[in-house]
């Protein structure tokens, strides 16, 4: 017989999206509430989304994952816009059937720019029918910093990515990871998704290596539980190498 589960439990305060974020009190009541906006005016697509699931299979070394983020893990992505006035530019890498990309357009400020880069054909005409709005480049991630010139813009404040990282070989993630720092701001930030079962697998490894060696601060948000492979964020500041830090970043060792 099994032991009743105890109910008198007092619950513990769930942690800050971020783990080891060094932000002030201030900062975190603003990632908080701008996690939990939401928005009437764009209607998010099918969170069971088919299409996903078919390209999944039929294209795993472009999609990577059997299902497609969940809200909670695309509400700690577009918390991480930044909380101030004037235009943003933000890129998605991967954005699948847009799970991430209706949150992220939820908290941009007016006139900013969310341009969105789909390698998968199948993917890309789903997207371009589900959401017209959508800023849409049918191309590949490595070459971002030649999609946004042609598209007008300078570099991105913030990139996020649910590339399959753990299927690509060392020098696809060195050529990737290439085109991201050229594509971002020196004080932007690069997020990009990790699901738990993957992460002691060799490729997986070399990516957090890899992200270590390429920006001067690395994070990871909690990990969502619920998410369908559980999965968290890694977030990255500072390209190694560029302009100064920004104020009240600093580095954790995720080795």
């Amino acid at each position: 017989m099994l032991p009743r589960r105890r109910t008198d439990c007092p619950r513990q305060p769930a942690p800050h999206p971020c783990v080891g974020w060094p932000a002030t009190r201030s900062e975190i009541e603003i990632m908080t509430a701008r996690t939990e906006q939401t928005s009437p005016t764009i209607s998010p697509p099918s969170w069971r989304s088919p299409r996903f699931l078919t390209e999944a299979l039929r294209s795993p070394h472009q999609i990577g994952a059997i299902a497609r983020s969940g809200r909670r893990l695309a509400a700690h992505a577009a918390g991480l816009i930044a909380a101030r006035s004037g235009p943003q530019t933000v890129v998605e890498l991967g954005p699948g059937d847009g799970a991430l990309t209706v949150e992220l357009q939820r908290r941009l400020p007016a006139d900013s720019n969310l341009i969105a880069v789909e390698v998968n054909t199948a993917m890309a005409e789903h997207l371009s029918h589900t959401l017209p709005w959508l800023k849409l480049i049918h191309g590949d991630a490595a070459d971002l910093p030649k999609h946004l010139a042609e598209a007008g813009l300078g570099r991105a404040d913030l990139i996020v990515s649910a590339l399959p990282w753990s299927v690509f070989n060392v020098e696809l993630q060195q050529r990737l990871m290439g085109a991201i720092v050229d594509g971002l701001e020196p004080g932007g930030t690069f997020a990009t998704v990790q699901t738990v079962p993957v992460k002691p697998l060799p490729r997986a490894r070399h990516f957090r290596r890899l992200l270590n060696k390429k920006f001067d601060a690395v994070l990871h948000t909690s990990t969502v539980w619920r998410n369908m492979p559980p999965a968290h964020l890694y977030v990255c500041r500072n390209p190694s190498g560029s302009a100064a830090p920004a104020a009240g970043v600093a580095g954790e060792s995720l080795n």
